[in-house]
């Protein structure tokens, strides 16, 4: 914070005229953010919420009008016809396209405009198109490209989204609603610390109690953007943890449940989500859970508790009363309650906000990036195969040393073996678990 007040009672002197970073927060067309965001692929709506009938979405401050055609194309429209501005979301779809309820206007997926019955020897729409985004669909979700067209980038594969290690992963999709900036809620996944206040002493165990052990922290930047390196000491095993950011705005993050008493090494996710803004004050939060036995052996999370508004975890939408959100608070009202821009000029940072200051930074270098035509950290516009990735939770037995600063210690081991999951990205995914098996058994520290 950069205007302290000095002593008791001194509200009245609070400073009150403190303005949002907008460079990084305002997500609009022709801001430098939404700029940013609109170079790589953003999801939009759940396959489950396209029917038959046109499903209006916005999406980055742009009111747009989803569409099946009956033959099963997926389209993308800009709201307003180009006739006259009535909503497409009124249109009726066709086995090529949608054609608009005022005149009969019809477009295809792609914009181009079929035909104008109401003025049928009118031959003008053929020299223009109706604005449109690509589309893809997938594993439930269907996406978007809304940058420039000659930068349109392949469409990732995350290592995630691939069952390599036999864990018969079932991915449910998911979209929740959040009445805030996307970048506040991001923030939060490089903050791993308030999980031992929010998650575990505040509002009591609402994942394992492990998670209220104080963790030696530290931040690394990846090829894709940053992972934050989570150690914490139970017993005689050490919690290796790794929480990845995916510039601009994808993040994944590992069991919701984890209990460190049994040894492992590079356990998978259990989600893969989006911060999509729907504007620069409202976002929706979208990704798939996975349910194995492996990230969940116990069986505590519920595929069916999982989708449209729906989280299998307390404290993640808006789905209690006030009272029972002010006596066990969760991530959603943590995070909403900043405002629905927080403003970063109020903040008082310590050492363990060192991730939020990280990657700030990082999506300031990304904007500016975009804004000069410059190279930006993000996923590679063309990709040859599946995506190395770097979230992972890892357990090893190694007990405290007599004469050696066990925090020391641990974060020792949190940084080698941080630096060991980053140069393994290169090998082949089937085989990278047991590569870093081999890696964790090998690794001893026994001085510093």
């Amino acid at each position: 914070m950069k205007h302290w007040l000095k002593n008791p009672y001194e509200g009245y002197l609070r400073k009150h005229d403190m303005r949002e970073d907008s460079e990084i927060t305002q997500i609009g067309p022709g801001t430098p953010g939404g700029e940013y965001l609109r170079r790589t692929w953003q999801p939009l709506a759940l396959t489950e919420e396209l029917k038959d009938l046109p499903l209006l979405v916005k999406i980055m401050g742009e009111e747009l009008v989803l569409f099946r055609t009956t033959k099963g194309v997926i389209g993308l429209v800009e709201k307003h016809c180009s006739h006259r501005g009535a909503s497409l979301e009124f249109g009726v779809a066709s086995d090529v396209g949608i054609r608009c309820c005022y005149h009969g206007w019809h477009f295809a997926p792609d914009g181009t405009i079929l035909e104008t019955p109401n003025s049928p020897k009118n031959t003008n729409h053929k020299k223009f198109c109706h604005g449109a985004y690509p589309t893809k669909e997938f594993k439930g979700i269907i996406f978007t490209y809304m940058g420039p067209p000659d930068q349109l980038p392949d469409f990732p594969l995350l290592d995630t989204y691939q069952d390599y290690h036999n864990e018969n992963s079932e991915l449910v999709p998911y979209s929740l609603y959040y009445p805030c900036n996307w970048l506040q809620i991001a923030e939060n996944t490089q903050d791993p610390v308030h999980s031992c206040f929010l998650h575990t002493s505040i509002s009591g165990a609402q994942f394992d109690e492990s998670w209220g052990v104080l963790p030696v922290i530290d931040w690394v930047k990846t090829p894709l953007g940053m992972m934050n390196v989570n150690v914490r000491r139970w017993n005689d095993n050490i919690w290796l943890r790794t929480t990845e950011t995916i510039l601009p705005n994808y993040n994944q993050a590992g069991a919701f449940w984890e209990q460190p008493n049994d040894e492992k090494a590079f356990q998978r996710v259990a989600t893969t989500r989006f911060f999509r803004p729907i504007d620069d004050t409202h976002t929706c939060v979208m990704g798939w859970r996975y349910f194995n036995d492996v990230v969940d052996p116990d069986g505590k999370g519920d595929a069916s508790a999982v989708g449209k508004d729906k989280m299998d975890a307390i404290g993640q939408i808006e789905d209690r009363d006030r009272e029972s959100q002010q006596r066990e608070p969760g991530d959603f009202e943590a995070i909403v309650s900043q405002g629905p821009v927080a403003i970063h000029e109020r903040e008082t940072w310590v050492e363990t906000d060192r991730g939020v200051g990280m990657m700030r930074k990082l999506v300031k270098e990304g904007v500016q990036a975009v804004r000069d035509g410059k190279p930006f950290t993000s996923l590679p516009p063309d990709i040859p195969g599946v995506v190395s990735t770097y979230t992972q939770d890892s357990i090893v037995k190694r007990p405290p040393i007599d004469g050696l600063d066990d925090r020391k210690l641990i974060r020792e081991y949190g940084k080698q073996y941080a630096q060991i999951i980053l140069e393994s990205a290169h090998i082949n995914p089937a085989e990278r678990r047991d590569y870093l098996q081999a890696q964790l058994d090998s690794l001893y520290i026994d001085s510093l």
